[in-house]
Parts: C-alpha cells; structure tokens; sequence
C-alpha cells in the first residue's frame, strides 16, 4: 500500500508539472502572438468557436499610420563586415522605436527591411485613436534616430510619411499568423514616405485636416503640431523619381513640434487620462 501510495504521488507531482509547463508554454505562445498582431485580435481567434479564426479581417475607416525610412543605413551596413553588428545596429534603432509606440500607444505593424510601420485606428487594432499621436509619434522617431547618430558617431537618419484614411486590416497565413494592413492607404503612405525629405516627417492633406480637428476639439494648442505646405508642382524621391500630388490626394505637408512641447502635451495627456 505505502508502495503504491508513493508512486501515485509521484504520478500526481509529474502530471501536476507538465500541466504547468503546459501552461506556460500558451502563456509564451500567447505572448509571441500578441507581439505578430493586435491583442483584441488574439482575444477575437481564441474566442472564435467556428474555427475560421485565419480569415477575420477588419476594416478600418479613421486610420493614421506612419512610415519611416532609414536614410543611410543601406551604406552603413555596406561599410561594415560584421553581419552581427549591422543587425545590432537595426535592433537598437528599432527598439527606440518600440519605446515609442509605448509612448504613444501606438501599435507596430511591421517591419520591412530597415522599414517601420506603425500607427492607430479604431478597436481592434488599438484601443486609443489619437491621429495627433501618430504624427507626434513620428517627429519622435526621427529625433531618436537623430540622437542615436551622434551617440553612435554614425551618418544615419530617418523620414517620414503618415496618412489618415481608411484601411482593410486581416490575418494573413495558414500556419505563421500575421496582422497586415491593405489598401490603397499602404500606396500612398509608401509614396508620402518615399517623397518626405531627410530627417523630416511629411504628411497627407487628410492627415493635416484630422489633426488640426483634433487639436481644435480637445483644444490643444497650435505649436503642438505646426504645418508648412510643401513647395513645387510634384513630389520627387531621393532617387530622382517623380510622383504626382494626385497620388496621395492633394498637397503634402511637413509637421514641425518642440520636444518640450510634445513631452508637455503627452504628459498633460496622461494625467487627464489618470484622473
């Protein structure tokens, strides 16, 4: 009896652990998705008693998202013979980045090459929907990338496109799930982005008007977000090709703001939330 008594506990101690490790292991997968797609969008799979999880899609009407380039990192990689310190260099550069759309409460879409993409829209993509933010959000990438140079001792920088507008957001692959976004917002916002110049965030005429709502509405200040209307009859790529303002729905600007004034604006913006 004593015999059996004592391999029945050890029974139940091994079974015990491996349900815990099982556990675990959803808690990791859990994590690892959340980190591939919008956490309300993991909630909708898990809740999805059809099975059909793969194909939800959502659309999205009052999207801004944002795009930046790394100017220089292509000869700076070229330059450098060490593969692990180019992609060290990357993950540094992306993990200000990350840093800022926690600031922002902005959610990262994906990266492309030296290509980040990221931005707010209606539930399920964020729970916030802020066009201000985004915009804010990007004049930051470009100030952390800036700063990160001149650490570095390095000839790198960035720019910018953001766009408002509406956008189909859906989960693409059978087996490695990811969260994607299509339309023709994703054409303009490459244009936007492609034409912005160096160490500059330009933005879509849509995107100027949401914001400046925005701000007239919640009665932010005007140096917040400050607007100067592109010159020239067309838009041209650092590569010398040309694309129409039609492209992208009427004349482009850039947005300027103080860092003083942005931290001064987010944590106004945080206490009113707190309180």
């Amino acid at each position: 009896n004593a015999f059996i008594s004592q391999n029945a506990e050890r029974m139940l101690r091994a079974r015990f652990k491996a349900m815990g490790e099982i556990q675990d292991m959803q808690r990791r997968i859990e994590y690892a998705m959340t980190l591939l797609m919008p956490e309300k969008v993991v909630q909708e799979m898990k809740n999805d008693p059809s099975g059909m999880a793969g194909l939800l899609s959502h659309l999205y009407r009052r999207a801004t998202i944002a795009q930046s380039d790394l100017v220089g990192f292509t000869k700076l990689a070229s330059q450098r013979h060490n593969p692990e310190e180019v992609v060290n260099f990357i993950s540094e550069i992306f993990g200000l980045f990350d840093d800022l759309t926690d600031k922002y409460s902005v959610y990262k879409v994906e990266t492309i090459g030296d290509a980040y993409i990221a931005g707010q829209a209606e539930p399920p993509l964020t729970d916030k929907n802020s066009p201000l933010s985004v915009v804010l959000f990007g004049i930051d990438m470009v100030r952390a990338i800036n700063k990160w140079s001149r650490k570095r001792g390095e000839n790198v920088s960035c720019r910018v496109g953001v766009h408002h507008g509406t956008v189909l957001g859906g989960i693409v692959g059978n087996v490695n799930h990811r969260y994607h976004l299509f339309g023709e917002l994703t054409t303009i916002l490459e244009v936007l982005e492609a034409t912005a110049p160096e160490g500059k965030v330009q933005v879509s005429q849509a995107c100027k008007l949401v914001v400046e709502q925005q701000m007239q509405d919640e009665g932010v200040q005007a140096h917040v977000a400050l607007f100067e209307e592109r010159a020239g009859d067309q838009l041209v790529t650092s590569k010398g090709e040309i694309h129409e303002y039609e492209e992208v729905k009427g004349r482009t600007f850039i947005v300027k703001s103080w860092a003083s004034v942005r931290n001064a604006y987010m944590k106004a913006k945080v206490a009113k939330a707190a309180s």
